[in-house]
């Protein structure tokens, strides 16, 4: 694998990264107001009996769209265009499906229209993941290969403290009510999206003025490892379904705080994932040290080993593995993208991306599933 940094950025580039942490957190608000509200909004159109198909049909365009849109992605870079016209259509697309959803609520319409209901939620999902990953693949135009932990830290960071805010977030949907809610998602995301495509519009130029080639890898393999990339974002949701859902319960099962009632399993859990969140920044630089390779690794071991701990061990003894565990999370976090832009020749770029990211999916997928049944 040899590293070209002839083809590589000298610097970050800060406004077009900053754009794009922004409109990841407005995903990230997105699929919290989307969670909150789909039993209530399955009742409400009297779609309850569908709630499995659904989280079926959820599981499923979750796992597929992201390659499917990198592979788009990839053909117009291939024929000489770009990613972003991808990233635009998601955008507006999403944006014009959240304010549809929003009059629909509140119309609460009866009969025949209700029907569009399943069909908007469809076309919701798949436009909140068509223009995912051919963004996020876009970092690697605005960031050194050297510095992509350091990068992907701070995506870390910032999402994982809108993740951890989201008792808040869900308080303030509960009061602004669904309408007002899908109204403002979609501008969140239409904003975010607008300042990040505004941002890139002059891609081109900027690839030309410090030698970046958005044709071509700037760090070459000889053959992308498509199956490293998939396994990579499977573990990586693992961790994340455990760490977001199982954690609340094992907190009340095994903790006398929390069955104390002094803190909730579910306090406790956004506690460990703030913690998690500003634990990633120092652990990126660990990660540009040590190799990315070297600490994915650790991560892993280390995160299974704790996983199996807390499923055995109980009391005080397992608060050590509550603590530990948001800090191998975090080391997962950012040395697994990282590798994975490692692992992709320029040409299977963005479609690996999207497997990583439906690799992140797969187990919060199945979970979820479970739940409804």
């Amino acid at each position: 694998m040899g590293n070209t940094t002839a083809l590589t950025p000298p610097r970050i580039h800060w406004q077009q990264v900053t754009a794009l942490i922004a409109l990841d957190v407005a995903i990230i608000i997105s699929w919290i107001a989307y969670n909150k509200y789909q039993p209530a909004l399955l009742e409400q159109f009297d779609f309850t009996e569908f709630a499995v198909p659904l989280a079926i049909l959820q599981g499923a365009i979750l796992f597929a769209t992201p390659p499917i849109a990198g592979l788009l992605a990839d053909r117009m870079i291939q024929r000489g265009g770009n990613r972003l016209p991808v990233v635009t259509v998601g955008i507006n697309f999403v944006s014009m499906v959240f304010m549809v959803v929003a009059l629909t609520v509140f119309a609460d319409p009866g009969g025949v229209i209700r029907l569009l209901f399943p069909v908007m939620v469809a076309l919701w999902l798949i436009a909140m993941n068509i223009f995912h990953s051919p963004a996020i693949s876009a970092v690697e135009m605005f960031v050194p290969a050297s510095r992509l932990p350091q990068v992907v830290a701070l995506f870390a960071v910032i999402a994982g403290m809108a993740e951890a805010l989201e008792p808040s977030i869900v308080d303030l949907i509960e009061f602004f009510g669904g309408p007002l809610t899908f109204a403002v998602g979609g501008v969140l995301v239409f904003t975010s999206g607008w300042w990040f495509a505004r941002s890139t519009r002059n891609l081109q130029a900027l690839a030309e003025a410090e030698g970046i080639d958005d044709h071509r890898a700037s760090y070459r393999v000889a053959k992308s490892n498509v199956g490293r990339v998939l396994l990579l974002g499977i573990v990586f949701g693992v961790f994340t379904m455990f760490f977001f859902e199982v954690f609340p319960g094992w907190a009340e099962e095994k903790l006398a705080l929390v069955q104390s009632g002094r803190i909730s399993g579910n306090a406790l859990t956004s506690i460990l994932i703030a913690f998690g969140a500003v634990t990633a920044y120092p652990m990126s630089f660990l990660a540009e040290r040590l190799g990315s390779e070297r600490m994915a690794i650790l991560a892993t071991a280390a995160g299974g080993l704790i996983l199996l701990g807390l499923w055995q061990i109980a009391g005080a003894a397992s608060w050590a593995l509550f603590v530990l565990f948001p800090l191998t999370y975090a080391l997962s976090a950012v040395s697994f993208l990282p590798i994975a832009f490692l692992s992709l020749e320029s040409r299977h770029k963005v479609f690996g991306i999207g497997l990583f990211f439906s690799g992140v999916e797969l187990a919060p997928s199945v979970w979820d599933v479970f739940q409804v049944i």
